[in-house]
């Protein structure tokens, strides 16, 4: 009787104890399953795969876990969405405006209409001479420090940067967002570029560079939207006042910022700025009442340059 009792007790033992391993394996390889496909689609989501999706049907832990995964991986779809919206934004809005228009989700607001707007171009006096000469190096060096400047401005007052060409620059003011008081706003801005970019030129000169700066803002109605393709789109602004504007850019000496009648009326009485009289400009109708800005520095001595000579019979 006591062998036999040991012999059942050691068949009990390797019964349990193969049971024991055939559960084992089979909660193992439960587990592994989904562990594989979770691993899988982990690397999956960090290659960028965000639709990647796992269909795990546990009823436990694991599934629970499958669900968040999913979740995470829409979350991150939208944000990497969101991040592609913002960056196709920023590349004509400043940030701020572009954080407000993807917020709004609402981009019809770049779609084409009329808008009273305030058009601002300014680009460098003697540039062209400058960079005829110029070492490659010094150019770039000229240009980044130039649109570092007046880009931390532009983004300063909300204002809508539609191109950058050289040295020139085109400027929106109240579109595609509205802002009050949008002719004070803009001459603040330009007194601001100005102001800045003239310390640039001050050293510039000490390195013998002869460059200036001028600018041209005209007030009035225009037709704002987004143009180009998928890939590749801008904000912009078409009608007289953008002419106008650049006309008035291309007159401007050195140190000055010369305004149209329209941004004038605009302006608070205690406005620094000077009627220079009426001057008539090529592919516009009529004469046209310029007032110049006054500045910190404005009587100082203006840049003379052939290429200003050139701009103002322009």
């Amino acid at each position: 009787p006591l062998y036999a009792s040991l012999w059942r007790t050691g068949g009990l033992l390797f019964l349990a104890t193969v049971l024991a391993a055939v559960l084992a394996y089979w909660l193992a390889r439960r587990m592994s399953g989904p562990i594989l496909l979770l691993e899988e689609g982990a690397l999956k989501i960090g290659a960028g795969q965000f639709d990647h999706r796992l269909t795990i049907s546990t009823g436990d832990e694991l599934e629970r876990l499958a669900a968040r995964f999913n979740q995470m991986a829409q979350e991150l779809a939208t944000s990497r969405d969101r991040a592609e919206r913002l960056t196709r934004l920023k590349r004509f809005l400043a940030p701020q405006v572009a954080e407000l228009v993807e917020k709004a989700g609402d981009e019809r607001m770049l779609a084409g209409q009329r808008a009273e707007v305030v058009a601002v171009f300014s680009d460098l006096r003697g540039f062209t001479a400058f960079s005829s000469h110029a070492e490659p190096e010094n150019l770039m060096q000229v240009l980044r420090e130039y649109y570092e400047a007046l880009g931390a401005i532009i983004t300063k007052y909300e204002a809508t940067l539609t191109s950058f060409s050289a040295d020139g620059l085109m400027i929106l003011v109240n579109a595609p967002v509205p802002c009050e008081e949008p002719a004070l706003h803009a001459v603040k801005m330009a007194v601001d570029m100005q102001d800045s970019t003239q310390e640039l030129i001050s050293d510039w000169r000490q390195r013998g560079y002869e460059i200036g700066f001028g600018m041209g803002l005209a007030m009035g109605w225009a037709t704002v939207g987004r143009i180009g393709y998928e890939a590749r789109a801008d904000y912009t602004a078409i009608g007289n006042v953008v002419n106008l504007a650049s006309r008035l850019c291309s007159s401007a000496e050195d140190r000055q910022i010369l305004i149209d009648y329209s941004v004038a009326r605009h302006l608070p009485g205690n406005m620094p700025i000077v009627d220079l009289g009426t001057r008539q400009f090529k592919g516009l109708e009529g004469h046209v009442r310029v007032y110049n800005v006054e500045t910190q520095g404005s009587e100082r001595p203006k840049l003379d340059s052939a290429e200003n000579d050139a701009r103002q019979k322009g």
